[in-house]
């Protein structure tokens, strides 16, 4: 099979423009750098293709309104790119309309510094990048991971023998969410509650912002990644959601979930990234990766799964898995209750479930030494029976955060908060957006003047 991109060395003319050499073969045809960007840009803009993201007049102005959308902006080459695709559409709205464009934008950056030691902070290069879509107006905005935890809401979690999930609420006190994920038993859960206080946050930000959009800058491996991961995590009842298009619900509001770039895989993405010039707004972790897979996260072995086959030209592999991935529906059946560190929803009880699987008859003692062992395991039972008593209420989890809280003992427990909903701390918020703020309280309207 082709790799997925091809740099080519040899000078022939570009077969589209007809004016510049090309430079990359992708996708079977030859292109030049400005060809190459254009025709994925027009891949992008048939995703948002719909009326409610064009500039709007008249009754399509009364139905739709002032549409704002949310940019999520990890600073990664996939997020990079889609901002700048959004905003050389937004630009070419603004000229062609003369100053209107179709839809309001918001950049949210979740602040990975502390987590991820990056090599650099977006508010320093973003700012430059932005100049590019002049006049457009964008909103960017960075904010702090902390305002996931509400300390009136942190209860200490803990897993019975049963598989069933105990908490008990615990004296409100300061933390930050470093501090609880480093209880975590291990990286791979670290990195799973990580991905739900993301969304979470993320989803947040859209309802308080006034968004009717979120655009995710996920390409199509990164997507294939999430199945397999989420696979691997017993998370595939909600695979569905996370790599197809869909409506959330927030604070009775509906919002659109969106994945423009899940035709792109990374390689043709890293392509775009060079072609554009646009190497200095990328932000990386500074944090060198294991070479051992015990140290490694399931997402960290799935990604290194995608690359190898990448650089051994299989890259379309990850478009079978998508494409997979994309019949997958939501669970059939009566709802049982949601997921209270999660949110997932629940069609069947994973503790009974879990103890349906497990074996229950022990193999026959045949020597004082394992009647020995045998007393000893059943004092350990009877033990944990007494503290699963005294541990707390029970606790809705579904089978993924089962897996993620596994190995939290029930003597020391993990806190988390729950259910909690603690203010949005905003560590960075563009400078032009607040200028224009207070130029606009002192701006006189026709009725001020009179």
């Amino acid at each position: 099979m082709p790799e997925a991109i091809v740099y080519l060395t040899e000078t022939k003319p570009c077969p589209k423009c007809k004016t510049e050499n090309a430079v990359v073969h992708a996708r079977g045809e030859d292109f030049c750098g400005d060809c190459y960007i254009f025709y994925f840009r027009g891949k992008l803009r048939k995703q948002i293709n719909e009326e409610r993201y064009k500039v709007k007049f008249g009754k399509s102005l009364e139905i739709y309104g002032t549409q704002k959308v949310l940019l999520a902006l990890s600073g990664g080459e996939s997020s990079i790119v889609l901002l700048d695709i959004i905003g050389a559409l937004l630009e070419g709205q603004n000229k062609q309309h003369r100053g209107k464009q179709g839809f309001e934008l918001v950049l949210v950056n979740l602040d990975e510094t502390e987590l991820d030691s990056l090599n650099k902070k977006l508010p320093d290069v973003l700012p430059k990048l932005l100049e590019r879509y002049s006049p457009v107006n964008i909103t960017f905005k960075v904010l702090s991971l902390n305002s996931y935890v509400d300390e009136s809401t942190l209860h200490k979690i803990s897993l019975t023998l049963e598989f069933t999930a105990l908490s008990k609420a615990v004296d409100p006190h300061k933390t930050t969410l470093i501090e609880l994920l480093k209880k975590c038993p291990n990286k791979s859960s670290a990195e799973d509650l990580l991905t739900i206080v993301y969304e979470s946050l993320i989803l947040r930000v859209a309802a308080e912002e006034g968004c009717q959009t979120i655009l995710y800058g996920h390409c199509m491996t990164r997507l294939a990644n999430e199945i397999i991961a989420l696979t691997v995590k017993g998370r595939g009842s909600v695979i569905h959601k996370a790599i197809a298009d869909h409506t959330e619900m927030v604070d009775s509001k509906e919002i659109k979930v969106m994945f423009p770039l899940r035709e792109i895989l990374h390689a043709e993405i890293a392509a775009y990234v060079k072609l554009a010039e646009l190497q200095e707004f990328v932000v990386e972790s500074t944090i060198e990766k294991s070479k051992i897979n015990r140290n490694l996260t399931i997402r960290d072995l799935t990604t290194n799964y995608f690359k190898q086959l990448d650089a051994t030209g299989y890259a379309s592999t990850a478009s079978t898995v998508v494409k997979t991935g994309e019949k997958l529906g939501a669970p059939k059946g009566e709802l049982l209750s949601h997921c209270q560190v999660c949110g997932a929803d629940i069609h069947q009880d994973p503790s009974t479930w879990l103890r349906t699987i497990t074996a229950n008859d022990p193999a026959p003692i045949e020597t004082d030494e394992e009647r020995e062992y045998l007393e000893m395991y059943q004092a350990s039972l009877q033990d944990a029976q007494e503290q699963s008593v005294a541990g707390g209420e029970p606790l809705n989890v579904c089978f993924g955060c089962i897996i993620t809280l596994g190995g939290v003992k029930q003597d020391s427990g993990f806190t988390w908060p729950i259910e909690g909903k603690s203010k949005l701390e905003y560590l960075y918020v563009n400078e032009s957006q607040e200028k224009q703020k207070v130029l606009d309280e002192f701006v006189l309207t026709d009725d001020e003047e009179e």
